[in-house]
């Protein structure tokens, strides 16, 4: 057993314990099933099943070999879970984190991979799958659904049944079908910073072999931190846009999201259709600082006495108000299509068919990655240092002087995008008592285009973006010939796919599994990133034209030592696709993965044990960053996507559940993963003093408890649930700089350095929530459900994101603590 103990000091004695203990109840466990002959867990008040579609057919979470969490309605219901946003901590292992910037982005970590794929014809790592269709953009995953079934959690490369850019692991939400039985459900909520959230759901009768379901929702709630720049007002009027207001708080939403599903249940094949529809308005997060440089810190002693009290101060913790002038309110806007079709060709053979069309278009305005809001142009004196560092403004002097108090922005982005995806998998599903088989293809494209903010016109495009740029008069550049970003990116991808993967029964209790896919992947267009309006495109414009194919697999043996233990090991690969984006190629990421596993339910299902460990081996690492993290003083590189290596994770997840009656039960687990670089590429090594595993916890661990009572009043019922999750101590920028190069030109010297080391590393903190109702109050025909809740109880103000921009480290934070109260009546 020592050798499958790899994690290292304190956390290889937890890992091999684990596995021991794991293994000892192995021994222990066909005795006890000998005792007592297994009961439905619903009479005996053990844990219930969840089934779950992991392999791309239904089966019980515990049948499945591969490392997975599962969620059930009721248990987001409890959690409150009501959208990407709000699922960091459901397995362990997994982070999700808004990034800063406006565009409400979420980024993932799961066993050592972090990824963001926010950019044009750039991919992430974590795949995220709507009712089995992958969602391709970071915009588009931003929705709201009222009828969320069940959300799986799926650990490790995913590359035989669920394909590419699935190197860490994939969440697949599944939304619930019409029940076929006319009823009505509609929740009320209100909270602190004026939240209000309103779902509606209605499900019709059956007609005939036709059934429907209709949701609606609408949230809102004002931002938790104050604005020091809210009311500063921009004029857009050069590029369409009209006269828009920075808002007075940050954080804040205003949501409208609607679905419809309606199903034909026939005697010869299952049609459903759904659709979703989400319209969201929102402001960024705060965003704080937690370095200044020296260069940026005699920007703000230039700046005027009667100014500096109202600007950004360094804080890392969540602060109560910030300047961020230079924000304006973002809008995206999605839909969705998905039209299933399954039925069973004969007794051992079924089909589906997934086909499916989404829509994502945004805007955001103006928004800031530097947190800087509120600084005025001081003059040349002050100013010089920066036009220097930057090769700003050539010759401009002039301008300097002739706007002094004009408004000064550091990195803001004026962005805008639309992206279109349209996707056809067809899957054959074969199961005889000597194998059972998962077969199919997969036919995706993706049309995307990025470009800045504005109407734009013909020649010279939209407005420009103005990175360390004077605004004169609070105006919106228009377009012009030397405004970098002002014409629109467009990139195609065409992925297609064959896969298969079988399960030999060879003996009772004993499967054989092999599985394999094959994908390729063409990526064409053109990359504007870095265009400066009309004149230099030919310099500036890079073709994009990618195609590559990739064969991916996966081995593995399942042994089930009774009807409660299944033990499994498998050998996985992955990949991420490459391309080409802001004038960088990147290359596929790749990943190899040994794991192994062991679930279990215990005492007539009353304890659930479900341990796996796994390495990983990822090469060609896929690292988004800013171009001053490589070394580049072109500030228009506010994002450059490359290879950043080859490194190698390697840890566990311990998930259990503990019943010891039908009234309360307990939830805890474990991750470890130890993430190591083990080549660096020379691009990032020539401009870093350290290179960093930046956003990766060593250790994630949730608890929770939950007590059901008996009826206290009629048919109703108390549920009080508490739960806490931990990340340990991160560290949050990719790249510690040099003292050399363009690094000295913003002052980095030996000792800001180790302040900049310092500044970026985020100790460990926890986060509690809870909830309290009251459920199966009689109203007349109907029932009620009354509770109050609260998120973040303990009012953690911890760092969540920091991007690094070398003169600079910016911030968001944990969201403030909020609490309310839900009334649900069901009819």
């Amino acid at each position: 057993m020592t050798g499958g103990c790899f994690v290292k000091s304190n956390l290889r004695k937890l890992a091999c314990g684990s596995a021991a203990t794991a293994l000892a109840l192995l021994i222990a466990g066909p005795a006890w099933s000998q005792e007592a002959a297994p009961q439905d867990a619903e009479q005996t008040g053990g844990i219930q099943d969840i089934v779950v579609t992991a392999q791309k057919r239904e089966q019980r979470l515990q049948d499945v070999p591969v490392a997975i969490s599962a969620v059930t309605a009721a248990s987001l219901e409890a959690n409150r879970i009501v959208s990407v946003r709000d699922l960091d901590s459901i397995s362990p292992n997994l982070t999700v984190r808004q990034i800063v910037g406006g565009g409400g982005l979420p980024t993932y970590s799961m066993r050592g991979e972090v990824t963001i794929g926010s950019s044009i014809g750039v991919d992430r790592g974590i795949a995220l799958y709507v009712d089995g269709v992958y969602l391709a953009n970071a915009q588009g995953s931003i929705f709201e659904l009222g009828d969320i079934q069940r959300i799986e959690v799926l650990r490790g490369p995913q590359g035989t049944l669920f394909g590419r850019n699935s190197t860490g692991g994939a969440v697949s939400i599944t939304t619930g079908d019409p029940k076929g039985e006319f009823g009505a459900k509609g929740t009320i909520s209100y909270g602190n910073y004026d939240q209000f959230r309103a779902v509606a759901h209605v499900d019709t009768a059956k007609y005939g072999d036709f059934s429907a379901a209709f949701s609606y929702v609408h949230t809102e709630r004002r931002g938790d931190i104050k604005n020091l720049g809210g009311g500063t007002t921009w004029d857009f009027s050069r590029v369409g846009g009209g006269i828009r207001k920075s808002p007075k708080h940050l954080g804040g939403f205003n949501t409208e999201a609607a679905s419809a599903n309606i199903l034909y249940d026939g005697p010869a094949i299952r049609a459903i259709y759904k659709f979703d529809w989400t319209d969201s308005t929102f402001s960024a997060p705060g965003q704080g600082v937690i370095y200044m440089s020296p260069l940026l810190r005699q920007l703000y002693a230039a700046q005027p006495a009667a100014n500096r009290p109202n600007l950004t101060q360094l804080s890392k913790t969540r602060p109560d108000a910030v300047n961020n002038a230079g924000v304006v309110n973002s809008r995206i806007k999605n839909q969705g299509h998905n039209l299933t079709l399954s039925g069973d060709i004969t007794d051992n053979l079924s089909f589906k068919n997934i086909a499916a069309y989404r829509r994502s278009k945004f805007q955001s305005p103006l928004t800031l990655i530097d947190g800087n809001g509120g600084l005025v142009n001081p003059g040349t004196v002050a100013m010089g240092p920066f036009a220097t560092a930057f090769g700003l403004l050539a010759g401009g002097a002039p301008l300097l002087n002739a706007n002094i108090g004009a408004p000064f922005l550091l990195q803001p982005t004026l962005t805008s995008g639309l992206d279109r995806q349209w996707s056809d998998e067809f899957q054959l599903n074969y199961d005889s008592e000597f194998a059972t088989l998962t077969a199919g293809g997969l036919y995706f494209q993706q049309r995307s285009n990025r470009g800045s903010t504005g109407d734009g016109n013909s020649v010279l495009g939209k407005a420009r973006s103005a990175a360390f740029q004077i605004y004169p008069g609070f105006a919106i550049p228009g377009p012009r010939a030397n405004g970098f970003g002002a014409i629109d990116g467009h990139v195609k991808v065409v992925s297609k796919a064959a896969f298969g993967q079988a399960e030999f029964h060879v003996l009772d209790n004993l499967d054989l599994v092999a599985g394999g896919r094959y994908t390729h992947d063409k990526k064409t267009g053109i990359d504007n990133t870095v265009v400066s309006g009309a004149a230099p495109i030919a310099t500036n414009s890079f073709v994009v034209d990618y195609s590559k194919g990739k064969f991916t697999y996966n081995l593995g043996a399942n042994y089930k030592v009774n009807s409660d233990v299944l033990m499994y090991g498998k050998y996985v690969t992955g990949f991420i696709s490459g391309g080409q984006f802001a004038g960088f190629v990147f290359d596929p990421e790749t990943a190899k993965s040994w794991e192994g596993g062991i679930k279990a339910d215990w005492w007539g299902r009353k304890l659930r044990t479900n341990l796996s460990l796994f390495t990983v081996k990822y090469t060609g690492l896929q690292l988004t960053t800013s171009g001053p993290n490589i070394g580049s003083t072109n500030q228009n590189l506010t994002q450059v996507v490359l290879n950043a290596g080859d490194a190698r994770a390697k840890g566990f997840e311990l998930e259990t559940t503990f019943q010891p009656i039908r009234e309360l039960t307990f939830n805890a687990s474990l991750g470890y993963t130890n993430f190591n670089y083990t080549r660096i590429d020379p691009r990032i090594a020539a401009a870093a003093a350290v290179v960093v595993a930046n956003d990766r916890s060593t250790l994630t661990s949730a608890l929770s408890a939950q007590y059901e009572s008996e009826p206290v009043w009629g048919d109703a019922n108390f549920v009080v649930r508490f739960d806490g999750n931990y990340k340990s101590k991160q560290q949050k920028v990719p790249i510690v700089p040099l003292t050399t190069g363009s690094s000295a030109l913003f002052g980095i010297n030996a000792a800001e350095q180790q302040a900049f080391a310092n500044a970026q590393r985020i100790p460990g903190y926890w986060l509690v929530n809870g909830r309290i109702a009251l459920q199966g109050i009689s109203m007349g025909g109907s029932k009620a459900t009354l509770a109050l809740w609260g998120r973040n109880l303990f009012d953690t103000k911890q760092v969540s994101y920091a991007p690094s921009l070398v003169y600079a480290i910016s911030a968001d934070y944990e969201r403030a603590r909020t609490y309310g109260v839900d009334l649900t009546v069901e009819f």
